[in-house]
């Protein structure tokens, strides 16, 4: 798993913690406004950029 591919995945885990229904995994409906945050960083693509053998972001395409 890439640098880029582990920090999405703390972003994302981090944002369902912000929503209490996502955070508890009710299963009650909701609209979720985290949900629609957390499908776009997940599906974010680009080129990693490392310095120093350190993740520093990304460069967009």
């Amino acid at each position: 798993m890439s640098e880029a591919e582990k920090v999405k995945i703390n972003i994302v885990s981090q944002l369902h913690s912000l929503c209490a229904h996502c955070a508890t995994r009710s299963n009650r409906e909701h609209r979720c406004p985290v949900k629609e945050i957390s499908a776009r960083i997940q599906s974010l693509r680009g080129v990693p950029l490392m310095v120093n053998s350190e993740f520093k972001g990304m460069l967009w395409r």
